[in-house]
């Protein structure tokens, strides 16, 4: 039998790299329920969020379709073992209605790595839900619009989330250890559980099962899976600098936030 053709792996000259992202506007309406306002200032600044802001409090479609749009500009990156940078893609409104995207800090220099000068970006919106489709811009562009603001190819920001943390931000270091796991912590089993509950197709989850290669953990339910593990572990958590590694399985995360609860 003849083998099937392998694409080459996307980049380079002729390539565009596509991203699209969808959002559940029924999913937005239940973290805003359920956490407020103050959770999406961890995706998006304040200008965003001004933009999404109506006389009887923020858009839900609005909040999607900028979510979709920061997951599908990033997407168009390619890189591998990053979190999505939520405040360095920024995504703002024309006067003319449409959506720029601006790349700041780590998203500038992930770009940058990637011979990418810009994104272009398209929402749209169907009742429920919001798609968003993103493409790189490369090489030497003209035309009113077509290229993000200078930026300062400057590392990542620091802090996102100490603002709403009690403590001084953490950087975690990652733990390997290859002896026998001691029984669950309490803290690990309520985030086994938060998992569980979102997919219920499954009965449990291994220790060693990666959660971001089976898409337990996607990039809007990681930033609640964050705010959550801040509040078990008691740690305050740097979104931008945290290690893919760190929570990549039950048994990492066990290791790298709850060790001391079950020493």
């Amino acid at each position: 039998m003849p083998a099937r053709p392998v694409a080459p792996s996307a980049g380079g000259l002729g390539w565009a790299n596509l991203g699209m992202d969808i959002v559940s506007a029924h999913r937005v309406r239940k973290l805003l329920a359920e956490h407020g306002e103050e959770f999406f200032t961890r995706m998006l600044g304040p200008g965003e969020l001004a933009d999404c802001r109506t006389s009887t409090g923020l858009d839900v479609l609005g909040l999607c379709g900028r979510i979709a749009a920061k997951e599908a500009a990033f997407k168009t990156l390619r890189v591998r073992n990053r979190f999505l940078p939520w405040l360095d893609i920024v995504i703002r409104r024309a006067d003319g209605g449409w959506p720029l995207v601006e790349l700041r800090r780590s998203a500038a220099v992930m770009a940058g790595d990637s011979g990418i000068t810009g994104i272009t970006v398209s929402i749209s919106h169907d009742v429920e839900y919001a798609v968003a489709v993103a493409a790189p811009i490369t090489g030497d562009t003209t035309g009113p619009g077509s290229r993000p603001e200078p930026t300062t190819h400057s590392p990542p920001l620091r802090g996102v989330l100490a603002r709403s943390a009690v403590r001084s931000p953490l950087h975690i270091p990652l733990v390997h250890s290859t002896v026998r796991r001691p029984p669950m912590s309490d803290g690990l089993q309520q985030i086994k559980d938060w998992i569980l509950k979102r997919h219920t197709d499954r009965e449990d989850i291994a220790t060693d099962l990666d959660l971001i290669e089976n898409r337990l953990i996607d990039s809007l339910s990681f930033v609640e899976f964050v705010f959550l593990l801040e509040q078990l572990s008691g740690r305050s958590i740097e979104m931008e600098t945290l290690e893919v590694d760190a929570i990549r399985t039950l048994g990492a995360i066990e290791s790298n936030f709850f060790c001391a609860e079950v020493k």
